[in-house]
């Protein structure tokens, strides 16, 4: 098995990890996001995973709703775990996807704290 399929197998695993141990905090324990819990404040991923199970439950604008970036972030993290050839043709082209991708995600955070968007901000 080549070492970036390795790689990115083991980068999947620790994502899928991650989802289950939040959503296992957040269904059995009644823990949301730890960052709110600490902060006070929403994180960037706040309503991510509403979004992903409003998404499995084929509810399309209640995902969109709950986080815009969950239509992009899964494409992008399968790309950055497997992707073998840079995407767009160079790796500078890459680079800036992947970094817009953060800049638009940092946006959409920060206009959404603004608005005191009730999405993120509802306990």
């Amino acid at each position: 098995m080549p070492e970036r399929v390795r790689r990115g197998l083991w980068g999947l695993l620790i994502l899928t990890l991650l989802a289950a141990g939040a959503y296992l905090s957040a269904s059995v324990a009644g823990w949301g996001c730890a960052v709110r819990q600490v902060t006070g404040v929403p994180c960037p991923g706040c309503g991510l995973s509403r979004a992903l199970t409003a998404l499995l439950r084929l509810e399309f604008r209640a995902a969109l709703a709950y986080h815009p970036m969950i239509y992009v972030l899964p494409p992008v993290m399968l790309y950055v775990l497997f992707g073998k050839k840079p995407l767009l043709g160079t790796k500078t082209r890459e680079r800036v996807l992947l970094w817009g991708t953060m800049a638009v995600w940092t946006g959409i955070w920060l206009v959404r704290l603004a608005v005191h968007d009730p999405l993120i901000w509802a306990k």
